[in-house]
């Protein structure tokens, strides 16, 4: 059955493949799972991927892969993880599956860009692409367990500067642009001081989760 190559199983695809009854294919799907042919993600859908990425970033349309889970993804940290943060538009229960914890974060149709389509096994992985798992880390740092893990990405991740100061221009806040120019600067010799707003007269923290007792003066920034 071509069905069972589909990344996740849903009743409505069932059975539009099989043509059968709503009986027909609840009793179907009841005898895959126990085959062991499929697995029970939530209600109404199931999936025969092993891989928990694919499978969390093809639960909901759209979505993708953020903050510490896609760090761990695309290998910016040795730090092992077994959550799957997920980015959608419209909000969603957390759902267990399988040892797996899959958390789904709910963002503005506005500040929903920024991801790329990865080739993982059998399937694909929808994850923040460098640039906005810089920023989305940055928004949300309290996802990242401490701000080391944002400090691993930028370090690690290969940031097109040009693209970077295009989604900070598009988002607009100040204290976003300060605060990723500093990091930009110092860990990879961009500078977006051209290419950004950032400039007032008041200074920000460079991180929530730690004192912050220095001060730059070009970026307005407490480090």
């Amino acid at each position: 059955m071509n069905l069972l190559n589909d990344t996740i199983i849903t009743k409505a695809t069932m059975k539009k493949t099989l043509k059968g009854s709503s009986d027909y294919i609840r009793v179907a799907l009841s005898r895959l799972s126990k085959k062991n042919k499929l697995a029970r993600v939530t209600k109404g859908k199931y999936t025969k991927i092993s891989n928990p990425f694919v499978i969390a970033t093809n639960l909901f349309t759209p979505s993708y892969l953020s903050y510490w889970s896609c760090s761990y993804f695309k290998g910016y940290t040795e730090q092992i993880v077994n959550t799957m943060q997920v980015v959608t538009t419209t909000r969603h229960k957390n759902i267990d599956f399988e040892g797996y914890f899959f958390e789904f974060y709910n963002t503005s149709k506005k500040n929903f860009f920024g991801y790329e389509k990865i080739k993982a096994g059998k399937g694909f992985v929808f994850a923040a692409d460098n640039e906005k798992l810089i920023i989305d880390s940055l928004l949300k740092e309290e996802l990242l367990g401490n701000f080391d893990e944002i400090i691993k990405i930028v370090s690690n991740a290969e940031i097109n500067s040009d693209k970077i100061a295009e989604y900070l221009n598009k988002i607009n806040n100040k204290s976003l642009n300060k605060r990723a120019g500093f990091l930009l600067e110092k860990y990879k010799g961009i500078d977006l001081s051209k290419k950004i707003s950032f400039y007032d007269n008041n200074y920000v923290r460079l991180s929530k989760l730690k004192y912050c007792k220095e001060i730059n003066k070009k970026w307005r920034i407490k480090v």
